[in-house]
């Protein structure tokens, strides 16, 4: 299994790394610090509305953390000429591949957990229970979540070509991510309807929302919470609720997602040209 010394010698590099100290920090900081802040701001906060907190702050913190961590996993050996040292040892593209993956998804783990495990301590604190089994349901989707975005990363850094084209990427991710995805949705509806969405919107639009990652996490988290409340975008369509907007469906499109961006930067890996 060659891919197995590859994935500890990657996460043994990463893990030596201060930047992925500091990114940790900072979401330990971001998570565990914002249940204080809001508390402190809002007394009549509850552990429930706490959790919200951690969820909210996550849909931008784990995205930043797993891109950071991960875009220069293979255009940086390219980028630097090891790539050769590393394909000279019995190692196949694909073993590079998947041992990175592994790798990177261990060293973005560890992050993710830090963060969460000093969120449960500030919860336990501050309000001396909560619903451990609803926080570990939570935990789990974050970890899904941020396995996601390594894959996404990952995938780029495998058909890109150099440093300046990989930071300038995964900056751009994250940002399309974040507040880009919605536009091609718009802009289908304006040519299909010729104005712009207004209630009741048809299916498929709401369709394209849900397989955004980031939304799903906020969908799925939601389902995790309230698994009998329906999602906000059934109450905006007409007719029968799709089975693609009820709130488990946003839990399959993040068991898909780390699937497919790596799947794709392996198959153009294994042809370029490296040397």
């Amino acid at each position: 299994m060659s891919w197995v010394v590859v994935a500890r010698k990657d996460f043994e590099d990463a893990i030596r790394s201060r930047m992925l100290w500091a990114v940790t920090a900072l979401f330990v900081f971001v998570t565990a610090g914002f249940i204080f802040l809001h508390k402190w701001i809002d007394g009549g906060y509850t552990p429930q509305k706490a959790m919200d907190i951690i969820n909210w702050s996550s849909t931008s913190v784990i995205p930043l953390t797993a891109l950071v961590v991960t875009y220069l996993a293979i255009v940086g050996e390219r980028d630097s000429g090891s790539i050769k040292l590393l394909l000279g040892l019995p190692h196949s593209r694909r073993d590079v591949v998947i041992g990175k993956f592994v790798g990177r998804s261990g060293v973005v783990a560890v992050a993710t957990t830090a963060a969460f495990g000093a969120s449960a301590l500030v919860l336990l604190i501050e309000y001396g229970s909560f619903s451990v089994v609803g926080f570990l349901a939570q935990s789990a989707l974050a970890l899904l979540f941020a396995l996601v975005f390594v894959s996404i990363a990952l995938g780029f850094s495998a058909v890109t070509t150099s440093r300046p084209r990989a930071v300038s990427g995964a900056f751009g991710l994250f940002f399309f991510f974040q507040l880009g995805w919605k536009l091609p949705s718009l802009a289908v509806y304006y040519l299909l309807e010729g104005s712009m969405p207004a209630e009741p919107f048809p299916k498929w639009y709401f369709l394209t929302w849900m397989l955004n990652p980031v939304e799903a996490y906020k969908i799925g988290s939601r389902y995790l919470s309230m698994p009998d409340q329906q999602t906000i975008y059934a109450s905006l369509v007409a007719g029968d609720t799709p089975f693609y907007l009820d709130g488990w469906f946003a839990l399959v499109v993040l068991a898909v997602w780390p699937i497919v961006p790596v799947s794709l930067g392996y198959l153009r890996f294994r042809t370029v040209d490296l040397y």
